[in-house]
């Protein structure tokens, strides 16, 4: 387990690229119990607990989603300590605790005994949630999708799967059958599959289901300073992780290029643990290099190469980190960004019936 600190003073908040937004991002994501008082030790660690005794679940949970709205929970230690538990995710980790280090610095809470250490999970750790989870139960499967998946599949005549009846499971999908037989999978998650615990979700899945293909549908920030938040969508097959390069052979290409869909960008792709660690010298540092960042891609790469999965991603530019424009991170939840994205999907969802060739689908895929 890697243990370490974050000198919240020390931070420059003024050269993150989310500029005068970047307090509403964070506030927005701060389990409530960090505001209630100044506490002089602030431990992040990666451990799933939301039935525990003494476990705080955040009321700030946003349960009328079907997916990704489980948050990290926290426990009262003592008088001075509170625990933040993340599902086990290093890049989760390290992301919540510079979560709570900007809080502290945007609000001046400088008090000189105030600490913030995060303790990194194990590998094995972050494996073995999800080696026991329902994903067990799933069937065989050849392709998977992964992401935005309850905006993807608005047909109600496929219900949502758990393998199970016992309740509170980690993990649901829809199946569907190609006239080739291969089976199909839409695969949602009620937590974050922030940075590598994707990865690690594809090495479960490929271990327990036997996938041999997966599709990403996410969202990213481009370091490009024409393309517009929420009009304009990525791909490519190339992903910068830790310093090196991978690249793959993504079966969507063959899909837009049949398809004439060119208005779809091709570029490189940059992988970090948090948004919060793109100050200006980090674009600096990228902009000639890179096209668009987010936090998963590269690691979805790197486990489907672990295990010969086929890999293929198509995002949507959701902020830009190069360029100033009206809509960020710290807007997605404004009606006129959910309005504005409604185009988005129902492009994204021609493209995925194009290229998993479910006709019966295609038309359920555009009533948004």
């Amino acid at each position: 387990m890697t243990v370490g600190r974050i000198d919240h003073d020390s931070l420059l908040a003024g050269e993150n690229l989310m500029h005068e937004t970047l307090q509403t991002y964070v506030d927005g994501k701060i389990h409530p119990l960090i505001k209630t008082r100044v506490w002089p030790h602030i431990v992040v660690c990666g451990h799933y607990d939301r039935n525990g005794p003494n476990v705080h679940i955040s009321p700030t949970e946003k349960r009328e989603k079907r997916f990704n709205w489980h948050r990290p929970t926290a426990v009262i230690i003592d008088d001075s300590t509170l625990e933040v538990r993340c599902f086990p995710g290093r890049d989760y980790v390290l992301h919540y605790a510079l979560l709570v280090a900007y809080y502290l610095n945007l609000n001046s809470i400088n008090a000189p005994t105030s600490v913030i250490q995060y303790r990194l999970p194990s590998s094995e750790d972050c494996l073995d949630l999800l080696s026991k989870s329902n994903l067990r139960f799933m069937c065989p499967v050849d392709t998977v999708i992964l992401g935005y998946v309850d905006q993807l599949v608005t047909n109600h005549d496929y219900p949502w799967e758990t393998g199970t009846h016992e309740p509170n499971q980690l993990f649901a999908w829809k199946h569907f059958r190609r006239a080739d037989g291969s089976i199909i999978a839409f695969v949602g998650s009620m937590m974050s599959l922030w940075g590598d615990i994707i990865g690690n979700v594809v090495r479960t899945m490929q271990d327990q289901n036997n996938i041999s293909s997966v599709l990403y549908v996410g969202k990213a920030g481009s370091l490009r300073t024409q393309d517009i938040p929420n009009q304009a969508l990525v791909t490519g097959e190339t992903s910068l992780l830790n310093n090196k390069t991978l690249s793959w052979k993504s079966p969507l290409t063959a899909t837009l290029s049949a398809g004439h869909m060119a208005h779809i960008c091709q570029g490189i792709h940059v992988t970090v643990p948090s948004p919060l660690v793109e100050n200006e010298d980090w674009l600096a540092k990228n902009k000639h290099r890179a096209d668009w960042v987010d936090c998963e891609v590269g690691y979805l790469a790197q486990a489907c190469q672990e295990h010969n999965i086929l890999f293929g991603y198509l995002h949507f530019i959701s902020d830009n980190v190069a360029q100033k424009y009206h809509y960020n991170l710290a807007t997605e939840r404004q009606d006129a960004v959910i309005s504005a994205r409604k185009g988005i999907w129902c492009e994204i969802r021609r493209v995925l019936a194009l290229h998993l060739g479910i006709k019966d689908l295609e038309e359920g895929f555009c009533k948004i």
